[in-house]
């Protein structure tokens, strides 16, 4: 198996989102609030890496596989939409997104990474636990429905 993972070029962003809607779509009706993933749209992905940030494909065998987001600031960068097709989980591929947007992080001066997980998810905060994440704040939905961490690895 080949997996290759690589910067998305503006040309390719409605392939990060067609996958970042795939692989959220096992959460549509579970979550409350509802997963921001499964509203997002091609314009607004566009509109949030332009100017800091970037995307990125995961392809196994030539076949697109999985994706991600990231943003640069000033002293971190911010994983988000860490998505993988449900018939590639299990192989490592989330890893690999994970670990090549902290390396093109470091390649830019940086030597912090986060990243947010909801509470009601705890397979994804086990996972990211795993990459040497832990949460630094903890915060809450309208109406205390959910939670979500802010995790970081300072390890990069």
């Amino acid at each position: 198996m080949e997996v290759v993972i690589r910067l998305a070029g503006l040309e390719e962003i409605p392939a990060v989102h067609e996958v970042m809607l795939m692989a959220f779509e096992e959460y549509r009706g579970k979550l409350t609030p509802p997963a921001g993933a499964l509203s997002e749209t091609v314009e607004d992905i566009t509109k949030k890496i332009t100017e800091r940030g970037g995307a990125i494909l995961a392809l196994v065998n030539g076949t697109i596989a999985g994706s991600g987001q990231f943003v640069l600031h000033d002293q971190h960068v911010y994983i988000g939409r860490v998505s993988v097709l449900p018939s590639y989980r299990g192989q490592g591929i989330g890893k690999r997104l994970v670990r090549f947007i902290e390396s093109y992080a470091k390649e830019k001066g940086l030597r912090e990474s986060r990243l947010g997980v909801r509470l009601s998810i705890p397979d994804n905060i086990a996972f990211y636990s795993k990459l040497n994440y832990e949460a630094i704040e903890k915060h809450a939905y309208p109406d205390e429905t959910d939670y979500w961490y802010i995790m970081k690895n300072t390890a990069l």
